[in-house]
């Protein structure tokens, strides 16, 4: 479900909110001149049972500057404005999905293109077991500006984007503090992190394969002594205490037929 992406929304944000905001409310309207250039996302959706969720475009303004106060030593800090909008995927035909996003929003504080997030996520889980609700998403996020790409986390790359990930099913069950097991996806890196120049075109195709399901077995109360489990298709159990699963050991992975 798109509300399952709400922590990769989080994400795009990229800066600091502590401190106190002293600025007057910015004009966030986007208005994007004649002449700007477009970015066309496509999307192959992978599944009948997973969906793209909708574009998540973070715009920036050094036009309508903010300033708060720090809340480490109470200095004034001067910082851009930041706009995040959320653009529908339209399906155009069968698995393809397709939106764009403008490169300049304009508007009364000249609003530019930072960072766009896309993906897939699961809509139904039920077909992996009766109990499941879907879990988070799994995409890329894409840095325009240095202001995006300032975590260094990001890799650089030249020309229009194709990507086709590889991607399988996550379950995790008996999480503590959650009632519902959940139905994710997880790859080599759930979100890829890639710095682009002015760009055409994007097109991203996940693969999934759910022959092979990881699970994650929790604990249902705290037990001294006792660690959740991580339990490969090959019925194989991860190190004790290890916290996220190894796609390379999965990828890799030859089931029995």
């Amino acid at each position: 479900m798109y509300n399952q992406s709400k922590i990769i929304l989080l994400y795009l944000m990229l800066f600091s909110s502590s401190g106190c905001s002293i600025s007057r409310t910015v004009n966030k309207t986007l208005s994007p001149p004649p002449d700007t250039k477009w970015v066309n996302v496509e999307v192959k959706n992978p599944s009948q049972y997973t969906k793209p969720f909708p574009l998540e475009a973070r715009y920036i303004s050094y036009e309508c500057m903010k300033r708060r106060i720090s809340g480490f030593d109470g200095s004034v800090i001067t910082e851009p404005s930041y706009n995040v909008i959320g653009i529908p995927m339209q399906q155009e035909s069968g698995d393809i999905w397709k939106a764009k996003v403008a490169m300049v929003g304009g508007g009364s504080c000249k609003w530019t293109l930072s960072a766009v997030n896309l993906g897939i996520e699961y809509i139904d889980a039920i077909h992996l077991g009766k109990d499941l609700v879907p879990g988070t998403a799994v995409g890329v996020t894409l840095a325009f500006d240095n202001d995006a790409s300032r975590n260094g986390q990001f890799t650089f790359v030249t020309g229009d984007v194709n990507l086709s990930p590889g991607y399988y099913p996550y379950i995790r069950e008996k999480k503590m503090g959650e009632r519902e097991n959940s139905l994710s996806l997880f790859g080599k890196k759930d979100f890829l992190s890639l710095r682009v120049g002015e760009i055409s075109s994007v097109k991203f195709s996940p693969e999934i394969d759910e022959r092979k399901i990881t699970r994650f077995v929790g604990l249902e109360e705290k037990i001294k002594g006792k660690y959740p489990k991580i339990i490969y298709p090959d019925g194989s159990v991860a190190p004790e205490k290890t916290l996220f699963p190894d796609f390379d050991k999965v990828d890799k992975m030859k089931l029995k037929e």
